[in-house]
């Protein structure tokens, strides 16, 4: 394995830590359970929430269809993000009115234009003051009440929480922005109230929750048994008068008990749950672990019993006038059958959206590890098999480089923090995917993780510092975000990006010596009805004279633009019979041509290729790099002198070291030009018939890297030989010094 993917590996093998989760988190294999017990339907089907919906308010107005398949979204941790009473989150827990201060941020120096809110209901995993909060890993998704909001998330005492959440809703949609919440349908905090009149078998609640006089069988998402006893010291002594205990069911955490959706009044409560934030003016919802909603007699999980409830939720979000939209959280790796489920079918579709979990982690990882095979946590990726466009114009999938879980660590703690590389390569190949991407805070300015345990170390305050620094940047890994943004939400591209297709070309270079694919390069064309963009990356942290990718099957490109790239190199390429060829890139430089239109601005140029080294190995140095060649910045040539020796008597006897070092008359000699000083990096010839030079005449040479074809000149008479590379050409002529 190499070095930088065990460094990798163990990353993420480190981010698999959890302080305290709470959420839906880490779970992506089939979780299969023997005889477990398909209970009965139970519960008033006529039963109607005592939970009176408000009135239609703050609703979004005249949005397009599907709106969703062309927004960019920003993921808020509304606890970290920003507090408005002492403007730090460190002391204070981040509040709405902090966020309602910062929609010009979110909408104009980063271009978002929807938000995605963490919970904020009030939860059982907190501090007594909102101090104390701040210092924890308060993360909501331990439900104490669905209708009412966390204090916390209000500015002085909190009191007026609710209308400041309302307040930011209206604000969203006064300037354009959607704001969908996040729904927490599998299960409740212990401290809710449904809970304690379940354990006490009050107010019809028992059947609310999932109980067994044993434990049954089964895995939770953490691997332990998901079934847990009433405690001992119950804070419910009713429930308990004989100490005869029960046994509740609870996938993630033993203060988190899953509700029972095979109780019609727990379907209806949910649903009514929706509506009353639907109507408050959410845009959408963000459903949370998903696949866990409903058990049966075989499986955990991806049941067809909670297929058929996600349908009907799908029915409650249609009923509106203002186009509602859900996306499911459903974490799953490597089973696309799986993730693809959740949309329903024509006859019950589902979510409008998915998260496609298997996109992010390598695009993320791409740079660090240098080539399109990545490993992390145990688990392979392959970038070129895993970008992908929107399945159909009513599917789309949402994309992530990070979260607020430990899917991946966030680009400052891969890259370092701040504006790097390795970050601007990440940001720029997830923001040009054809999906809908979702900018997790922190992450457009590339802030590291917190030196916390577990996912706490995620949820860390937002550094305005470091934003208000790369503001004034206009190379900042912000800014740089904000001019993608700007092309995805641009009325030429964005619908290419909404409802465009993928084609992923083949690399057509192999590793010298070992006949191997190169996996150091990605390269695919987003195409619509109108347009074509072909996006070309490097991956490695080496200059590459050449790509080399087969199937482009576009037979003419005369009429193109650079958007993004160097501006210097851009025009260097060569297309025949399918194979497209491309020079000239800088380390982790991403291309993006326009292929269909000649007069567009380049948005983006940043990175310098600097071709100013280049070596000549062959049989005169043993195939040692260890003669470099000098450089002409002007005429961006190199050269290098050989000297040759007279042609020996038949009589003189070679050593086989004088034969690999000695150059003679007469002789052959075969080399290679290197532009790093490594076999991955060798410029040969275009093919074994044009692999001679002869004295004077330029000889065509690519970076067609693992031909075991060598260049060839053979020097006829005793002298020094001018050896000359032109880098405008790519040619190489061989002259004698007189």
């Amino acid at each position: 394995m190499k070095k930088s993917l065990v460094k990798l590996t163990l990353l993420g093998a480190a981010c698999a830590l959890f302080l305290f989760s709470g959420c839906s988190h880490s779970s992506d294999s089939d979780n299969e359970s023997e005889n477990f017990l398909d209970f009965e339907w139970t519960g008033d089907q006529n039963y109607k929430s005592p939970t009176k919906l408000p009135e239609l308010s703050n609703q979004s107005e005249n949005l397009e269809e599907n709106w969703w398949r062309y927004s960019v979204f920003y993921h808020i941790w509304i606890k970290s993000f920003k507090d408005s009473d002492l403007n730090d989150c460190s002391r204070n827990c981040g509040d709405f009115k902090g966020i309602e201060d910062s929609l010009d941020y979110i909408k104009n120096d980063l271009g978002c234009d929807a938000i995605w809110l963490s919970p904020f209901y009030e939860c059982e995993y907190k501090e007594n003051t909102n101090a104390a909060s701040a210092q924890m890993n308060m993360h909501g998704y331990d439900v104490v009440n669905y209708y009412k909001v966390n204090s916390y998330f209000g500015t002085g005492n909190g009191s007026n929480a609710e209308a400041e959440l309302d307040s930011l809703i209206k604000a969203c949609h006064e300037k354009g922005i959607k704001i969908i919440f996040d729904f927490i349908p599998n299960h409740t905090s212990s401290s809710n109230q449904w809970f304690k009149d379940s354990i006490n078998k009050k107010n019809g609640k028992r059947s609310w929750y999932l109980w067994n006089d044993t434990p049954l069988n089964g895995t939770n998402n953490y691997g332990g048994n998901p079934w847990h006893r009433e405690p001992e010291n119950s804070l419910f002594p009713d429930s308990n008068p004989n100490k005869k205990y029960s046994y509740y069911y609870a996938t993630f955490t033993d203060n988190m008990p899953d509700l029972n959706y095979r109780n019609w009044e727990v379907r209806e409560e949910m649903k009514n749950v929706a509506r009353f934030w639907l109507n408050k003016g959410f845009d959408g919802l963000r459903v949370d672990g998903a696949r866990h909603l409903i058990e049966n007699a075989t499986s955990s999980v991806d049941t067809p019993e909670t297929h058929a409830w996600f349908a009907e939720l799908r029915e409650v979000l249609d009923e509106y006038e203002s186009p509602k939209f859900m996306v499911c959280e459903s974490w799953i790796d490597g089973n696309r059958a799986a993730t693809e489920s959740y949309f329903g079918t024509d006859e019950k579709p589902e979510f409008h959206m998915v998260f496609d979990f298997d996109q992010g982690k390598p695009m993320a990882a791409a740079a660090y590890v240098g080539e399109t095979l990545i490993i992390h946590d145990g688990k392979n990726y392959n970038l070129a098999e895993c970008i992908r466009a929107n399945p159909s114009s009513s599917k789309t999938y949402g994309i992530f480089l990070c979260n607020h879980d430990t899917y991946y660590p966030r680009l400052g703690s891969v890259y370092g923090e701040g504006t790097s590389t390795g970050a601007i390569f990440a940001t720029t190949l997830y923001l040009l995917a054809p999906s809908v991407p979702f900018i997790y805070y922190g992450n457009e300015v590339g802030q590291a993780l917190g030196d916390f345990d577990g996912d706490f170390a995620w949820r860390q305050p937002l550094k305005w510092n470091l934003v208000n620094e790369q503001k004034k940047d206009e190379n900042s890994l912000l800014n740089i975000n904000k001019k993608l943004i700007a092309l995805r939400n641009s009325s030429e591209y964005r619908d290419l990006f909404a409802n465009g297709t993928i084609q992923m070309l083949k690399c057509n270079m192999i590793i010298t010596g070992t006949n191997k694919p190169w996996t150091g390069a990605v390269q695919y064309i987003i195409s619509n009805e109108s347009k074509k963009l072909l996006v070309s990356a490097n991956l490695t942290n080496y200059k590459q004279r050449c790509l080399w990718f087969e199937d482009f099957g576009v037979a003419d490109v005369e009429n193109y633009s650079l958007l993004i790239g160097n501006k210097e190199t851009y025009n260097s390429f060569d297309y025949a019979d399918g194979d497209f060829k491309t020079y000239d890139y800088a380390p982790h430089e991403i291309r993006v041509y326009d292929l269909t239109s000649a007069d567009k601005e380049c948005i983006l140029d940043i990175w310098d290729y600097d071709f100013n080294s280049l070596y000549i190995r062959g049989s005169f140095n043993k195939w040692k790099p260890t003669a470099p060649m000098s450089y002409n910045e002007e005429s961006q040539e190199f050269s290098i002198s050989i000297t040759v020796e007279e042609k020996k008597s038949d009589e003189t006897e070679n050593t086989e070291e004088e034969e690999e070092e000695e150059v003679v008359a007469g002789k052959i000699i075969e080399f290679k030009l290197d532009e790093c000083g490594d076999w991955a990096h060798s410029l040969g010839p275009v093919s074994a018939e044009k692999s001679v030079l002869k004295l004077n005449t330029p000889l065509e040479i690519t970076d067609k890297t693992g031909l075991d074809t060598n260049l060839k000149f053979t020097p006829e008479e005793a002298g020094t030989y001018l050896f000359t590379y032109k880098n405008a050409d790519r040619t190489i002529t061989v002259s004698k010094v007189e």
